[in-house]
């Protein structure tokens, strides 16, 4: 009977429900789209970061993080390599070996980061290849090519072609120097990376270097990245004793520290957005019911119990927040997975915000499936929560106050 009574109900009075129903529908459609928003930019900073270098795993000596430099090297990288090329859940990997050494243009000596790579298997692991802009990208017979950084080219006046020294310290601690001609310059969209950063094939350093079968970490790349603790500690208990997997929330802390501030003072915003639709609900609501207080009060001089008041009530807005919430589910989803398809696009915005890691102009929402779903049941909780407090008060009228209710 009360369900029957509330479905009239919602029928009988056409402008309220339909009223009701947008502003949950309205709700649920921009909660949904803000929260796959800011989770989407943060994906695709982190993305970006991690893809462009970092990569989503390393694989190196105990120690090397925290001091670096040549005490901490893998001295036996075939062995290394001979795990990882074993492991069924590595898809792609690689050695690299990093040094600091100053190298000189005709008028500047600054002071860069010196990566050995090898260039066909980093085109895979990295961006470096997709991020060229002048010349040509590393071969793996390459001798003295160099490929080097848009602002550290500028900074030492280099251009394709120029010719570049380098003065280093080799793994035994004697001079290193050598003469490199620039084949390529890559512009990565990270002001610091791209200033300070120069890439030689790591077969040729090594030689200068003296750092053959050394590596300073393996860079990896997962089949299955989203499970990316998982498969670090699965890699971590097959190394030998002394060596240590870490993935990219270690290797980028700083990062994923400015992504958690930024995400609380998302989250503080959404519980903002969260406190005024209550509120709108809940105003929307009370003006609702105490418009019908006379035909409530009818109903109580009828025979219906104030529970049965309180049941009709909650079950007209059950139906209408269900409704409504299939909506603008529906609709909130179908614009996250469409914009996470076709990212929107700000012209400007990687040059303006590139010191903090953004490299593209496309802002991607995030399709996450469960977090719709708990989007979409936190707009239903405040629906049921928002009529509570109206169906209490006009339940607190008697029969005859509320019948002569104006």
């Amino acid at each position: 009977m009360l369900f029957s009574l509330a479905f009239r109900n919602i029928v009988k009075s056409k402008g309220r429900s339909i009223t009701t129903l947008l502003l949950s529908t309205f709700s649920t459609i921009l909660f949904i789209s803000y929260v796959a928003l800011m989770d989407g930019s943060h994906h695709q900073i982190i993305k970006s970061s991690v893809e462009i270098y970092t990569g989503y795993a390393h694989v190196n000596l105990d120690g090397y993080r925290d001091e670096g430099g040549y005490d901490h090297l893998i001295e036996d990288a075939d062995h290394i390599d001979t795990i990882l090329k074993n492991d069924p859940s590595i898809k792609h990997y690689s050695p690299r070996f990093e040094t600091y050494a100053l190298l000189s243009g005709e008028i500047k000596t600054i002071g860069s980061l010196i990566g050995g790579i090898i260039p066909s298997r980093e085109k895979t692991l990295s961006k470096l290849n997709d991020s060229l802009i002048k010349g040509a990208y590393l071969d793996d017979n390459d001798t003295n090519a160099i490929y080097i950084g848009s602002s550290l080219a500028e900074r030492l006046d280099a251009e394709v072609g120029s010719e570049i020294a380098m003065v280093g310290s080799s793994v035994d601690y004697s001079i290193a120097a050598d003469l490199f001609t620039v084949k390529g310059i890559f512009k990565t969209g990270l002001f610091e990376f791209d200033s300070q950063s120069a890439f030689v094939n790591k077969s040729y350093l090594d030689t200068l270097m003296m750092s053959q079968n050394i590596a300073s970490y393996f860079t990896l790349y997962f089949h299955d990245n989203d499970k990316i603790d998982t498969m670090t500690t699965k890699l971590q208990n097959v190394l030998p004793s002394g060596y240590e997997s870490v993935n990219w929330k270690t290797l980028l802390t700083a990062l994923v520290q400015a992504m958690l501030v930024d995400s609380i003072f998302g989250y503080i915003s959404i519980s903002i957005f969260f406190i005024v639709i209550f509120f709108v609900i809940m105003i929307f609501s009370y003006v609702s019911i105490y418009t019908r207080a006379r035909e409530i009060g009818l109903l109580r001089a009828l025979g219906l119990t104030s529970k049965d008041i309180f049941g009709m009530l909650f079950i007209e807005i059950l139906i209408l927040a269900t409704i409504s919430i299939i909506l603008g589910t529906l609709i909130g989803a179908s614009i996250a997975y469409y914009f996470e398809l076709h990212p929107i696009v700000i012209s400007g915005i990687a040059e303006t915000y590139k010191e903090y890691g953004v490299v593209s102009d496309e802002i991607p929402m995030n399709f996450d499936l469960f977090t719709i779903s708990w989007n979409a049941l936190t707009i239903f909780i405040l629906n049921l929560a928002a009529i509570i407090y109206p169906i209490f008060k006009v339940n607190k009228l008697t029969a005859m106050e509320a019948m002569r209710y104006v």
